[in-house]
Protein backbone atom coordinates (compact mmCIF):
# COMPACT_ATOMS: atom_id res chain seq x y z
CA UNK A 1 0.00 0.00 0.00
CA UNK A 2 2.91 2.38 1.10
CA UNK A 3 4.64 1.54 -2.02
CA UNK A 4 1.36 2.39 -4.35
CA UNK A 5 1.02 5.53 -2.33
CA UNK A 6 4.46 6.49 -3.16
CA UNK A 7 4.65 5.72 -7.21
CA UNK A 8 1.03 7.63 -7.44
CA UNK A 9 2.83 10.73 -5.74
CA UNK A 10 5.57 10.43 -7.91
CA UNK A 11 3.49 10.29 -10.45
CA UNK A 12 1.27 13.10 -9.62
CA UNK A 13 4.61 15.61 -9.54
CA UNK A 14 5.38 14.65 -12.22
CA UNK A 15 1.92 15.44 -14.44
CA UNK A 16 1.88 18.83 -12.32
CA UNK A 17 5.49 19.63 -13.55
CA UNK A 18 4.57 18.46 -16.94
CA UNK A 19 0.92 20.62 -16.87
CA UNK A 20 2.86 23.44 -15.60
CA UNK A 21 5.17 23.96 -18.30
CA UNK A 22 2.45 23.19 -21.21
CA UNK A 23 0.43 26.16 -18.95
CA UNK A 24 4.01 27.94 -19.25
CA UNK A 25 4.13 27.58 -23.09
CA UNK A 26 0.60 28.51 -23.60
CA UNK A 27 0.25 31.76 -21.42
CA UNK A 28 4.15 32.96 -22.85
CA UNK A 29 2.71 32.66 -26.31
CA UNK A 30 -0.95 33.86 -26.29
CA UNK A 31 1.10 37.21 -25.07
CA UNK A 32 3.99 37.24 -27.77
CA UNK A 33 1.11 36.85 -30.44
CA UNK A 34 -0.29 40.39 -29.07
CA UNK A 35 2.89 41.98 -29.59
CA UNK A 36 4.63 40.19 -32.46
CA UNK A 37 3.90 41.61 -36.64
CA UNK A 38 4.16 39.12 -39.34
CA UNK A 39 6.54 40.23 -41.90
CA UNK A 40 7.94 38.19 -44.74
CA UNK A 41 8.84 33.86 -45.06
CA UNK A 42 11.36 32.36 -47.14
CA UNK A 43 10.22 28.75 -47.75
CA UNK A 44 13.76 26.94 -47.08
CA UNK A 45 13.82 23.03 -47.24
CA UNK A 46 14.05 22.86 -43.54
CA UNK A 47 11.58 25.02 -42.25
CA UNK A 48 9.70 28.20 -42.59
CA UNK A 49 11.83 31.27 -42.15
CA UNK A 50 10.45 33.96 -40.63
CA UNK A 51 12.48 37.38 -42.34
CA UNK A 52 11.29 41.35 -42.18
CA UNK A 53 12.64 43.57 -45.27
CA UNK A 54 12.72 47.39 -45.23
CA UNK A 55 13.95 50.18 -47.51
CA UNK A 56 15.87 50.45 -50.51
CA UNK A 57 19.31 50.64 -51.86
CA UNK A 58 21.87 47.73 -52.02
CA UNK A 59 20.95 44.73 -50.05
CA UNK A 60 22.28 44.54 -46.52
CA UNK A 61 22.13 41.74 -44.59
CA UNK A 62 21.45 41.51 -40.64
CA UNK A 63 22.26 37.95 -38.73
CA UNK A 64 21.10 37.93 -35.15
CA UNK A 65 23.05 36.49 -32.61
CA UNK A 66 22.70 33.02 -31.41
CA UNK A 67 21.21 32.58 -27.56
CA UNK A 68 18.11 31.57 -25.88
CA UNK A 69 15.67 34.17 -27.62
CA UNK A 70 17.56 35.24 -29.57
CA UNK A 71 15.69 37.04 -33.19
CA UNK A 72 15.82 40.05 -35.76
CA UNK A 73 14.42 41.60 -32.72
CA UNK A 74 18.17 43.08 -31.63
CA UNK A 75 18.02 45.10 -34.75
CA UNK A 76 15.59 47.42 -33.73
CA UNK A 77 17.39 50.25 -32.90
CA UNK A 78 19.36 49.93 -36.34
CA UNK A 79 16.60 49.05 -39.31
CA UNK A 80 14.83 52.59 -39.30
CA UNK A 81 18.75 54.11 -39.56
CA UNK A 82 20.60 51.74 -41.82
CA UNK A 83 17.27 51.28 -44.07
CA UNK A 84 17.60 55.05 -45.18
CA UNK A 85 20.47 53.73 -47.43
CA UNK A 86 19.91 49.89 -47.72
CA UNK A 87 17.41 47.17 -48.34
CA UNK A 88 17.99 45.83 -45.14
CA UNK A 89 16.75 42.10 -44.49
CA UNK A 90 16.54 40.80 -40.81
CA UNK A 91 16.28 37.51 -41.25
CA UNK A 92 15.29 34.75 -38.20
CA UNK A 93 17.84 31.73 -38.33
CA UNK A 94 16.17 28.88 -38.14
CA UNK A 95 15.87 27.48 -34.37
CA UNK A 96 15.05 31.24 -33.33
CA UNK A 97 12.39 34.08 -33.50
CA UNK A 98 9.42 33.12 -35.20
CA UNK A 99 11.21 30.64 -37.92
CA UNK A 100 10.08 26.64 -38.00
CA UNK A 101 12.30 25.13 -34.66
CA UNK A 102 12.10 21.57 -35.70
CA UNK A 103 13.33 19.14 -33.87
CA UNK A 104 16.49 18.50 -34.86
CA UNK A 105 20.63 19.15 -34.05
CA UNK A 106 21.17 22.60 -35.17
CA UNK A 107 25.24 22.62 -36.48
CA UNK A 108 27.17 25.37 -37.80
CA UNK A 109 26.96 24.31 -41.08
CA UNK A 110 23.08 24.43 -41.32
CA UNK A 111 23.43 28.03 -41.01
CA UNK A 112 26.13 28.81 -43.24
CA UNK A 113 24.01 26.33 -45.50
CA UNK A 114 20.73 29.12 -45.10
CA UNK A 115 22.82 32.00 -45.33
CA UNK A 116 24.17 31.02 -48.89
CA UNK A 117 20.60 29.89 -49.57
CA UNK A 118 18.14 32.84 -48.10
CA UNK A 119 21.03 35.45 -50.60
CA UNK A 120 20.63 33.30 -53.25
CA UNK A 121 17.11 32.76 -52.97
CA UNK A 122 15.18 35.94 -51.75
CA UNK A 123 18.05 39.13 -51.78
CA UNK A 124 19.25 37.74 -55.22
CA UNK A 125 22.36 39.91 -55.65
CA UNK A 126 25.84 39.87 -53.99
CA UNK A 127 24.76 41.63 -50.24
CA UNK A 128 26.49 43.12 -47.33
CA UNK A 129 26.44 41.27 -43.85
CA UNK A 130 26.02 42.47 -40.34
CA UNK A 131 26.35 39.47 -38.15
CA UNK A 132 26.44 38.95 -34.22
CA UNK A 133 28.30 36.49 -31.93
CA UNK A 134 28.47 33.50 -32.63
CA UNK A 135 26.63 34.06 -36.07
CA UNK A 136 29.67 36.23 -37.20
CA UNK A 137 31.59 32.87 -38.04
CA UNK A 138 28.56 31.58 -40.01
CA UNK A 139 28.85 34.82 -41.95
CA UNK A 140 32.84 33.89 -42.27
CA UNK A 141 32.31 30.65 -43.56
CA UNK A 142 29.45 31.91 -46.44
CA UNK A 143 31.12 34.31 -47.64
CA UNK A 144 34.89 31.07 -47.60
CA UNK A 145 32.17 29.00 -49.82
CA UNK A 146 30.68 31.77 -51.87
CA UNK A 147 32.74 34.53 -51.82
CA UNK A 148 30.81 36.24 -54.75
CA UNK A 149 27.64 36.75 -52.95
CA UNK A 150 29.10 38.54 -49.42
CA UNK A 151 30.72 41.75 -50.09
CA UNK A 152 31.58 43.07 -47.21
CA UNK A 153 31.12 42.14 -43.66
CA UNK A 154 30.23 43.94 -40.17
CA UNK A 155 31.40 41.68 -36.90
CA UNK A 156 29.95 42.09 -33.63
CA UNK A 157 31.79 40.37 -31.28
CA UNK A 158 32.81 37.45 -32.77
CA UNK A 159 33.00 34.39 -30.33
CA UNK A 160 37.03 33.67 -30.55
CA UNK A 161 38.82 31.48 -33.08
CA UNK A 162 40.18 29.06 -30.85
CA UNK A 163 37.32 28.69 -29.03
CA UNK A 164 35.32 27.93 -31.86
CA UNK A 165 37.57 25.31 -33.30
CA UNK A 166 36.65 23.03 -29.90
CA UNK A 167 34.64 19.77 -31.08
CA UNK A 168 31.64 18.49 -28.94
CA UNK A 169 32.58 16.60 -25.23
CA UNK A 170 30.92 14.06 -23.91
CA UNK A 171 30.36 16.15 -21.01
CA UNK A 172 28.39 18.43 -23.52
CA UNK A 173 27.09 15.87 -25.58
CA UNK A 174 25.23 14.53 -22.38
CA UNK A 175 24.00 17.70 -21.71
CA UNK A 176 22.60 18.11 -24.98
CA UNK A 177 20.70 15.35 -24.31
CA UNK A 178 19.28 16.08 -20.65
CA UNK A 179 18.14 19.30 -22.51
CA UNK A 180 16.44 17.30 -25.33
CA UNK A 181 14.71 14.99 -22.62
CA UNK A 182 10.90 15.77 -22.44
CA UNK A 183 10.40 16.34 -18.96
CA UNK A 184 13.86 17.14 -17.81
CA UNK A 185 15.12 19.37 -20.33
CA UNK A 186 11.54 20.88 -20.56
CA UNK A 187 11.88 22.14 -17.11
CA UNK A 188 15.52 23.18 -17.33
CA UNK A 189 14.21 25.21 -20.40
CA UNK A 190 11.60 26.87 -18.64
CA UNK A 191 13.57 28.33 -16.13
CA UNK A 192 16.76 29.39 -17.99
CA UNK A 193 13.63 31.05 -20.09
CA UNK A 194 12.06 32.63 -17.26
CA UNK A 195 11.63 36.41 -17.17
CA UNK A 196 13.60 36.43 -13.91
CA UNK A 197 16.56 34.83 -15.01
CA UNK A 198 16.64 36.55 -18.39
CA UNK A 199 17.04 39.65 -16.65
CA UNK A 200 19.81 38.18 -14.33
CA UNK A 201 21.17 37.44 -17.79
CA UNK A 202 20.89 40.67 -19.68
CA UNK A 203 22.13 42.69 -16.58
CA UNK A 204 25.48 40.60 -16.04
CA UNK A 205 26.38 39.75 -19.24
CA UNK A 206 24.36 41.53 -22.49
CA UNK A 207 23.85 45.22 -21.34
CA UNK A 208 26.14 47.43 -19.22
CA UNK A 209 22.93 49.91 -18.47
CA UNK A 210 20.79 48.84 -16.44
CA UNK A 211 18.32 51.14 -18.38
CA UNK A 212 18.99 49.12 -21.63
CA UNK A 213 16.40 46.77 -19.77
CA UNK A 214 13.20 47.06 -20.47
CA UNK A 215 9.73 45.67 -19.75
CA UNK A 216 8.85 45.38 -23.24
CA UNK A 217 12.56 44.00 -24.00
CA UNK A 218 12.12 41.31 -21.37
CA UNK A 219 8.55 40.24 -22.92
CA UNK A 220 9.63 40.08 -26.44
CA UNK A 221 12.58 37.53 -25.26
CA UNK A 222 10.32 35.43 -23.33
CA UNK A 223 7.30 35.33 -25.86
CA UNK A 224 10.17 34.29 -28.47
CA UNK A 225 11.33 31.78 -26.41
CA UNK A 226 8.24 30.06 -26.11
CA UNK A 227 6.56 30.68 -29.27
CA UNK A 228 6.12 27.33 -30.48
CA UNK A 229 6.07 25.27 -27.13
CA UNK A 230 9.16 22.45 -26.16
CA UNK A 231 10.20 22.52 -29.84
CA UNK A 232 12.16 25.71 -29.06
CA UNK A 233 14.89 24.31 -26.64
CA UNK A 234 16.61 22.19 -29.13
CA UNK A 235 18.46 25.10 -30.65
CA UNK A 236 19.86 25.75 -27.26
CA UNK A 237 20.60 22.33 -26.73
CA UNK A 238 22.84 22.19 -29.76
CA UNK A 239 24.46 25.37 -29.01
CA UNK A 240 25.17 24.39 -25.40
CA UNK A 241 25.81 21.09 -26.63
CA UNK A 242 29.00 22.96 -28.82
CA UNK A 243 27.73 21.93 -32.31
CA UNK A 244 27.64 24.96 -33.87
CA UNK A 245 31.52 25.15 -33.29
CA UNK A 246 33.34 25.67 -36.54
CA UNK A 247 37.03 26.26 -37.26
CA UNK A 248 36.76 29.67 -38.83
CA UNK A 249 40.74 30.54 -38.91
CA UNK A 250 41.84 29.04 -42.81
CA UNK A 251 38.61 30.41 -43.77
CA UNK A 252 38.56 34.01 -42.39
CA UNK A 253 42.51 33.91 -43.37
CA UNK A 254 41.45 33.57 -47.22
CA UNK A 255 38.24 35.83 -47.62
CA UNK A 256 37.76 38.43 -49.76
CA UNK A 257 35.43 40.04 -48.23
CA UNK A 258 36.34 43.45 -46.20
CA UNK A 259 36.12 43.24 -42.78
CA UNK A 260 34.89 45.57 -39.49
CA UNK A 261 34.99 43.77 -35.90
CA UNK A 262 33.35 45.87 -33.39
CA UNK A 263 32.99 45.39 -29.52
CA UNK A 264 32.20 46.32 -26.59
CA UNK A 265 34.90 47.56 -24.00
CA UNK A 266 33.03 45.77 -21.83
CA UNK A 267 31.61 42.32 -22.90
CA UNK A 268 32.53 39.41 -20.39
CA UNK A 269 30.89 37.35 -22.61
CA UNK A 270 32.76 37.49 -25.33
CA UNK A 271 35.87 39.23 -24.10
CA UNK A 272 37.72 41.87 -26.26
CA UNK A 273 40.95 40.04 -25.25
CA UNK A 274 39.44 37.46 -28.37
CA UNK A 275 40.00 40.68 -30.43
CA UNK A 276 43.74 40.00 -31.31
CA UNK A 277 42.80 36.08 -32.97
CA UNK A 278 40.95 37.70 -35.60
CA UNK A 279 42.99 40.88 -36.28
CA UNK A 280 46.01 38.61 -36.53
CA UNK A 281 44.87 36.09 -38.36
CA UNK A 282 43.73 38.11 -41.42
CA UNK A 283 45.58 41.12 -43.07
CA UNK A 284 43.81 44.28 -43.48
CA UNK A 285 41.01 44.09 -40.51
CA UNK A 286 39.45 47.48 -39.58
CA UNK A 287 38.39 47.53 -35.64
CA UNK A 288 35.87 50.07 -33.23
CA UNK A 289 35.71 49.83 -29.58
CA UNK A 290 32.47 50.81 -28.30
CA UNK A 291 33.20 52.19 -24.58
CA UNK A 292 30.03 52.03 -22.71
CA UNK A 293 28.70 48.28 -23.84
CA UNK A 294 29.15 44.85 -23.35
CA UNK A 295 27.69 42.27 -25.82
CA UNK A 296 25.19 44.53 -27.54
CA UNK A 297 27.03 47.89 -29.17
CA UNK A 298 24.53 47.77 -31.62
CA UNK A 299 21.59 48.61 -28.88
CA UNK A 300 23.72 50.41 -26.13
CA UNK A 301 25.30 52.44 -28.79
CA UNK A 302 23.40 52.39 -31.82
CA UNK A 303 23.58 56.14 -32.98
CA UNK A 304 27.44 56.00 -33.50
CA UNK A 305 26.98 52.23 -34.63
CA UNK A 306 24.66 52.87 -37.36
CA UNK A 307 27.01 55.50 -38.54
CA UNK A 308 29.85 53.26 -38.18
CA UNK A 309 28.62 50.75 -40.41
CA UNK A 310 27.29 53.00 -42.69
CA UNK A 311 30.38 54.49 -43.66
CA UNK A 312 32.29 51.50 -43.78
CA UNK A 313 29.63 49.41 -46.29
CA UNK A 314 29.21 52.76 -48.59
CA UNK A 315 32.92 53.36 -48.72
Amino acid sequence: MKKRKKLLTFTLILLSIQLINQLIFLTSKFKYKKIKKKYNWYPWKFGKIHYRIQGSGPPLLLIHGIGNGASSYEWRKNIPYLSKNFTVYAIDLIGYGLSAKPKFTYTAFLYVQLINDFIKDVIKKPTYVIANSQSASFAVMASSYYPSLIKKMVLISPTGIKKQASYPTLKSKFIKLLIELPLVGTTFYQIISSKLYTFYFFKKYLYKSIKSISKNLIDTYHGVTHESGSSSRYALASFIGGYMNINVKNAFSKIKSDVLIVWGKDNILVSLSLLDEWVKTKESVSTFIFKNSKAMPHEEEAITFNKICEDFLIN
